[in-house]
C-alpha cells in the first residue's frame, strides 16, 4: 500500500493514493479527504466517513454473498469511477452463510438481496460506474437525495433497488439484460429519473411502486418485456420518454392516480419470441384522474388501453395510427376521450360493457368518417359511432380536420368535470342534449385534487 498525502497550502482536506488495502486507507482518513484508488482488483470496503473515492483506470471490486463490494454506512460520500462484479441470487450460499458462526455482523438480513453496492446514507453521489452479474446491483434503502449518473447495468437480476428513498436524481444510465427489472423503486417520493436507457430486459424496464411525485423524463425503453410500470403510484409526471418494441407494454399504469402521461412515443409493442401483439399505452385495474396526453401511439395491436374500473381519465390530444385498434375501453366508466386523431387505424375505438365519452364540445378526428358539417364549424353534424364493443359509445361531435395540439389543462379538466357524468347509481339510459351524449345528470362528487 502506498499513500500520499498531497496538502496545498492551507486546505482543509487530504487527497490519498491507495493502492492494496482499501479499507485500511480508508479507516485512517478523515472526513471530506480525496481517495484515489488506481486500477486494480480490490477487496470489499466499506465507507463510514464522508470521503471523496475517485477511481482511476475503472478500477474492480468482487462483491461476496452477503458481502457488498462496496458499502456505503453514511452521508455526504462520492463514489466515481468504479467497475463491480456482483453475486448472483443463491439461497442455498446464504442459508450457509448464515449458519456459519464465524459470520457474527452480517451486512444485513437473509431476506435481503446480494448487492454489489449498499447504499444507508443520505447525500450519497455514484458516477461513472460499472456492474455486472449482481442479484442487486445497487440497493439503497432510506435514503434522502441518492444521486447516480452515467452507471450501466448488465445482466443483473434489478440493476437499481430504491427503497423508501426521498429526493435525488438517476440520470443518463443504462439498464440491460436484467432478469426482473432494469430499476425498481418502492415507496418513493420525488425521484427525478432522465435520460437513462433501459433496453432488453426481461421484466419491467423500470417498476415504480407505492411511490409518488417522481419525474421519469426523456428515457429510451427498448425491446424489454414492458418498458415503465407504475403500480399504485401517484401524482408521478411520464414525460416525452420513447417506447419503442417492448414485447407486451410500452406504459403500464395500474391503480394509479392523478398521474401525468405526457408528449411520450409508444411504438411497435408485441412481437418477441411468443409473437404477442402488444399496448403502448395501458391504464388499468381502477386508475383514476389521469392526464394522457400528447402521446404518439403507433403501429400496436391497442395503441391505448383502459381496462378494469378506470374512472375520471382525461385522454387528449393523442396521435393514434397504424395500430389493429386505436384505444380499446372495457368495464369503465366517465373517462373522456377528445380531440385526438385516429390515422390508419384498422379499428379506431373499441368500448365495452364501459360507459365513457367520446366527446365534449368537440369530439375526435377519424380518418374514416364519412359525414357531413353542414353548419361550417368544423365539427360534423353525423355522429361517428365508435366501432367494436358493446356500449353503443357515440361521438356526437367528430371533426372534419385533424385536431390541433393545444394543450390547456385547466379547460380539459374542465370538460371533464361537465361531460363524464355518468352514476352507476343512475342507470339512465343513453340521452342527447345539445347535440352531446349524457347519462345521468349530476357531476361527479369527487373531482380532480
Amino acid at each position: 500500500m502506498t499513500l500520499i498525502l498531497a496538502l496545498a497550502g492551507t486546505a482543509s482536506c487530504d487527497t490519498i493514493v491507495a493502492t492494496g488495502d482499501i479499507q485500511n486507507v480508508l479507516d485512517n482518513s478523515m472526513p471530506g479527504d480525496i481517495v484515489i484508488v488506481s486500477a486494480g482488483e480490490y477487496e470489499p470496503f466499506t465507507v463510514d466517513k464522508a470521503l471523496t473515492i475517485q477511481g482511476v483506470g475503472s478500477p474492480s471490486v468482487r462483491a461476496k454473498t452477503q458481502n457488498p463490494a462496496i458499502s456505503i454506512r453514511t452521508g455526504g460520500v462520492k463514489l466515481l469511477g468504479f467497475r463491480v462484479e456482483g453475486i448472483p441470487r443463491n439461497q442455498d450460499d446464504k442459508f450457509r452463510y448464515y449458519m456459519d458462526l464465524s459470520n457474527r455482523k452480517p451486512q444485513y438480513s437473509l431476506n435481503q438481496p446480494n448487492s454489489g453496492i449498499l447504499v444507508d446514507g443520505d447525500d450519497v453521489v455514484i458516477e461513472d460506474l460499472e456492474v455486472e452479474g449482481s442479484e442487486a446491483g445497487i440497493l439503497v434503502k432510506s435514503a434522502r437525495n441518492f444521486t447516480l449518473r452515467n452507471a450501466s447495468f448488465m445482466r443483473c437480476d434489478s440493476g437499481l433497488r430504491l427503497l423508501e428513498c426521498e429526493g435525488g436524481k438517476i440520470e443518463g444510465c443504462t439498464y440491460q439484460e436484467c432478469e426482473k427489472y432494469g430499476a425498481y423503486l418502492e415507496g418513493c417520493d420525488g425521484i427525478s429519473i432522465e435520460k437513462n436507457k433501459v433496453v432488453g430486459n426481461s421484466g419491467a424496464g423500470m417498476m415504480l411502486k407505492e411511490s409518488s411525485t417522481c419525474v421519469v423524463e426523456e428515457n429510451e425503453f427498448v425491446e424489454n418485456w414492458q418498458g415503465i410500470f407504475l403500480w399504485n403510484s401517484s401524482f408521478c409526471d411520464i414525460l416525452e420518454n420513447n417506447a419503442e418494441r417492448n414485447v407486451y407494454y410500452g406504459m403500464v399504469i395500474a391503480s394509479g392516480s392523478n398521474n401525468s402521461i405526457m408528449d411520450n412515443k409508444a411504438k411497435k409493442s408485441g412481437g418477441g419470441e411468443l409473437g404477442l401483439q402488444g399496448i403502448g399505452i395501458s391504464i388499468q385495474e381502477n386508475s383514476t384522474y389521469n392526464l394522457v396526453v400528447g402521446n404518439v401511439l403507433e403501429e400496436n395491436l391497442n395503441g391505448l388501453d383502459l381496462t378494469r374500473g378506470c374512472r375520471f381519465n382525461l385522454i387528449f390530444c393523442n396521435e393514434i395510427s397504424e395500430n389493429s385498434n386505436g384505444i380499446r375501453l372495457d368495464k369503465n366508466e366517465n373517462n373522456l376521450v377528445y380531440r385526438n386523431n385516429f390515422k390508419r387505424n384498422l379499428i379506431s375505438g373499441y368500448d365495452n360493457a364501459s360507459h365513457n365519452f367520446w366527446n365534449a364540445t368537440v369530439g375526435n378526428y377519424y380518418d374514416d368518417y364519412r359525414g357531413r358539417d353542414r353548419d361550417g364549424d368544423g365539427a360534423g353534424d353525423d355522429p361517428y359511432w365508435i366501432p367494436k364493443g358493446s356500449s353503443c359509445a357515440v361521438d356526437w361531435r367528430p371533426l372534419m380536420q385533424p385536431a390541433e395540439k393545444e394543450v390547456d389543462l385547466e379547460a380539459a379538466r374542465e370538460d371533464l368535470r361537465r361531460y363524464a357524468t355518468y352514476k352507476p347509481s343512475d342507470d339512465l339510459p343513453y340521452k342527447v342534449e345539445n347535440q352531446t351524449i349524457v347519462i345521468g345528470t349530476k357531476p361527479p362528487s369527487k373531482w380532480w385534487g
